[in-house]
C-alpha cells in the first residue's frame, strides 16, 4: 500500500516520480503561485493552488482548485476592472516520454518526473479568463466622437442624423 505525502513546496516543480512509479498513493499540493501578466491582465496576488495528484491507469490525475484575482481594463470604457476567478481542476496527463515531446501537448508541464505546478496553473488560468473584459454587462463605453465615458452621463457632442450622441451607426448590408 502506498503512502500519503503532503507537499507545501517552496519550489514550483514537484517530483511525481514516486507517485507515477507506485511509491506513493497521492500527493497534495498547497501552493501560492505568482502569475505573470497576460494579454493586458495583471494578477496582483499569487494564485492559491490546491491540488491532489494521483496515479491511475498509467496517467497522472490532477484534481483541485485554483483561486486568483485579476485586473484589467474594460474593453468598452477603459475603466478598471477587478475580478476573482475560481477554477475546478480536473486534468489527466500522460507521463510517458512520447507524450511530453509535443511542446503544445497536454503533458508539456511535465519534465522528466517533475511537474511544473506554476506552468500548469498559468496555462489553466490564462485559458479561463475572458477574452472580452467588461466593467458591467451593460457598459455603454466611450463616445465615438469626444471620448467621454457614457456610463457617467451624456456628453456634449451634437447628434448627427438623429443618432444617439456619439453612437456610431452601422448600416445593415441586408437592408
Amino acid at each position: 500500500m502506498g503512502t500519503f505525502v503532503y507537499v507545501m513546496a517552496s519550489e514550483d516543480k514537484i517530483d511525481v516520480g514516486g507517485l507515477v512509479g507506485g511509491g506513493h498513493r497521492h500527493l497534495l499540493v498547497d501552493r501560492r503561485i505568482v502569475l505573470e501578466p497576460f494579454e493586458g491582465l495583471a494578477f496582483p496576488e499569487p494564485a492559491a493552488v490546491r491540488l491532489e495528484l494521483r496515479a491511475a491507469d498509467g496517467l497522472l490525475e490532477i484534481g483541485g482548485t485554483i483561486d486568483v484575482e485579476y485586473r484589467g481594463e474594460c474593453d468598452r470604457c477603459l475603466g478598471g476592472v477587478v475580478r476573482g476567478l475560481h477554477l475546478d481542476v480536473m486534468e489527466r496527463l500522460d507521463p510517458a516520454e512520447s507524450a511530453r515531446r509535443d511542446p503544445f501537448g497536454e503533458s508539456n508541464v511535465l519534465a522528466g518526473s517533475r511537474l511544473d505546478v506554476a506552468d500548469l496553473a498559468a496555462q489553466l488560468v490564462c485559458s479561463a479568463v475572458p477574452f472580452g473584459l467588461l466593467c458591467t454587462p451593460n457598459c455603454k463605453g466611450l463616445c465615438q466622437v469626444c471620448g467621454e465615458n457614457k456610463n457617467q452621463g451624456a456628453c456634449a457632442c451634437v447628434p448627427e442624423n438623429g443618432d444617439e450622441r456619439g453612437e456610431l451607426k452601422v448600416e445593415d448590408p441586408a437592408q
